[in-house]
């Protein structure tokens, strides 16, 4: 897609506030919305232009903003596994913190083929399919192909992994009455352009009078990134501005401080590497941004634009030289903060709200939003109150959680030095980071509403010692309720103590 093209898109989508007069004649509207959700892989929280944080071009998420409510505090819990968006998005999918998902759904790795991805748990797709919805999934699926099967009528272009190249990315569809087609890929087209390309056309497609469902992920912006040249060429590596907590190196060890992530650069970490880290990072993004215009674009001429709630979020943050970092694999504020914002009938425009949610919490929000009732297996809130001005929020404090996974410890083949983890709690203004690797435990206390770059540790200041005792029991109290299996008092929280339960690979 050229500039030219971006800017043509841009001008559709601008309609998409006022109306477009020139569309089809609206369908008659369905008794439950319609709901397009948007995925992008590894975007992390403001790198939208409209949230004025970073400066990368994103015109078609810019006008989600302004046509919805988007969350300024919205995050991952975390994950056990370096790979990070499959925890991820198992939570996004079933409304249940990882601790209570089954583990080859997340770390599919670890297990036998044939258990990968088993699971009985309800799914928003399969519930809402359930619900006489007709249900469509593009991109990216790490978690099995199981929930696919339940969950969705039509998928079309799936890419059934965790990370691939961006130009020839190897799909599959898949219907019920037909089953998976053999893959297929096309090596001239950037990844995010072919699943908006399956997206388009289901949208151009669609006469059912069912609401529909979409499920559009993108494996865009995570590496490799390459992007088409044109939107590098928006983006020199040597105007890129540093993030204010740039650092060579993280100050302490940490877990999986030595993953893949990690080293796709040298240590120490330069200013010009880490420009050119983030230059292609936004030109990712900007491409992927273009793709998600078109989709706007074909909803608006469906005539079901209206009667669609739209969800755009992200699976997860990324440091890009951040406090040292590269990678997701820690629970700074860049890399388990995410894009979050519903659009659509009955939600407030242009809103920006503050309140703590969730990237699982969309289960459930959907729910609210809709109409139907929560199923008993959620674990995660409704933000509908919140959307709606009923309530100011529907928690008051967070967990995030990440460690190695423990398996790793039973592998001689690990380049990394395994075993480590932090557990973080979020409770007003004020977030407090316990960092253990082997014997050492780190503990950072943080003003985020006034330091959101997590540099000045306030853990040593005795002025707020009453603040780190009440985040402490917040924490376990957190723990307790999450089912989180971490203990504060042991080395590593305790949880590499039985690392022989880990072995799946080699148990009969």
């Amino acid at each position: 897609m050229t500039i030219k093209n971006i800017l043509y898109s841009c001008a559709i989508i601008a309609l998409f506030t006022a109306g477009c007069k020139e569309t089809k004649p609206a369908a008659k509207a369905a008794k439950k919305p319609n709901i397009l959700f948007l995925f992008t892989d590894d975007q992390r929280a403001g790198t939208i232009e409209a949230m004025h944080k970073y400066d990368v071009k994103t015109p078609s998420m810019d006008q989600l903003v302004q046509n919805g409510t988007s969350f300024t505090n919205s995050y991952i819990l975390g994950a056990t596994t370096a790979a990070v968006c499959s925890p991820s998005r198992a939570m996004l999918m079933t409304g249940r913190h990882y601790f209570n998902i089954e583990p080859n759904v997340y770390a599919q790795f670890a297990f036998p083929l044939e258990e990968r991805g088993k699971s009985d748990l309800l799914t928003f797709p399969e519930y809402f399919k359930s619900h006489g919805y007709t249900t469509f999934a593009t991109g990216k699926q790490h978690n099995g192909t199981d929930w696919l099967e339940r969950g969705f009528n039509h998928i079309k272009s799936a890419f059934l992994g965790g990370m691939t190249t961006h130009f020839g990315t190897k799909v599959k569809d898949y219907t019920p009455e037909t089953g998976w087609s053999a893959p297929y890929q096309d090596k001239e087209k950037f990844s995010s352009e072919v699943f908006a390309d399956a997206a388009v056309g289901f949208l151009d497609n669609y006469k059912e009078n069912d609401p529909f469902l979409m499920y559009v992920a993108f494996t865009a912006p995570h590496d490799p990134r390459t992007a088409p040249q044109e939107f590098h060429d928006m983006y020199p590596p040597e105007t890129i501005k540093l993030p204010e907590n740039f650092m060579p190196e993280h100050p302490f060890e940490i877990a999986d401080d030595r993953i893949r992530d990690e080293v796709l650069a040298p240590f120490p970490r330069t200013e010009a590497i880490i420009q050119k880290e983030i230059s292609d990072y936004y030109a990712m993004i900007t491409a992927t941004d273009a793709q998600i215009g078109r989709i706007l674009k074909a909803l608006e001429a469906s005539g079901q634009a209206e009667n669609t709630i739209i969800v755009f979020a992200g699976d997860n943050g990324l440091a890009l030289g951040q406090h040292g970092l590269l990678g997701k694999q820690n629970v700074y504020e860049h890399s388990v903060g995410v894009p979050l914002i519903f659009c659509g009938p009955n939600i407030p425009k242009n809103q920006k709200n503050d309140a703590l949610a969730y990237l699982h919490d969309v289960f459930p929000t959907l729910c609210g939003l809709t109409g139907l009732d929560i199923p008993e297996s959620i674990e995660t809130k409704d933000l509908t109150p919140v959307i709606k001005g009923d309530k100011k929020e529907v928690r008051n404090s967070m967990l995030y959680a990440y460690n190695s996974w423990p398996g790793d410890l039973l592998s001689k083949n690990r380049k990394h030095n395994p075993a480590g983890g932090h557990r973080a709690v979020r409770k007003g203004d004020y977030k407090l980071i316990i960092s253990a690797k082997h014997e050492v435990f780190t503990y950072q206390l943080f003003n985020v509403k006034e330091d959101s770059w997590e540099l000045n540790n306030l853990i040593h200041d005795e002025r707020f010692s009453t603040i780190k005792d009440d985040l402490m029991a917040e924490l376990q109290i957190l723990i307790d309720e999450t089912g989180d299996p971490a203990q504060l008092d042991k080395n590593e929280f305790g949880l590499f103590d039985n690392i022989e339960a880990f072995d799946f690979k080699n148990k009969k």
